[in-house]
């Protein structure tokens, strides 16, 4: 089944300070590329080169996000039918932020789970959230 990436989960693939993590999270990306299985949403892209050059600086920030559309991930961009999507979930889901609310959207539009440790994406019953 395919999995949306959110951006927990690349934080934690290049950050987290725990090696069992790096390591779970370094296995589980690889096995999303080699089955054809990852969704990397347009909103992950931004908001983990913001956090990349927030920690790491530019031009670490450029280099992650080279790495990551030409790693092999089916890379999602917002289209109407998700931005339409996200719209009705922050009307129904009002206190999950807009970006949650494009993951979600990118989940159920492409009948996908989501791979994120963020609790936010429980509340939301059309999809699935799975952890590492």
């Amino acid at each position: 089944m395919k999995e949306v990436l959110d951006t927990r989960f690349l934080a934690e693939y290049y950050y987290s300070k725990v090696v069992e993590i790096k390591e779970r999270t370094s296995r589980k990306l690889k096995a999303l590329v080699e089955k054809n299985e990852g969704i990397l949403p347009t909103i992950v892209l931004a908001e983990i080169t913001q956090i990349t050059c927030a920690i790491r600086g530019k031009d670490m920030a450029e280099s992650h996000y080279q790495a990551l559309i030409q790693i092999g991930l089916e890379i999602q961009n917002l289209t109407p039918q998700i931005a339409k999507q996200a719209g009705l979930n922050k009307c129904i889901y009002k206190n999950l932020p807009m970006g949650d609310c494009i993951i979600a959207a990118t989940a159920k539009i492409n009948h996908a789970r989501i791979l994120s440790d963020d609790p936010h994406f429980d509340s939301i019953d059309e999809i699935k959230r799975v952890w590492i």
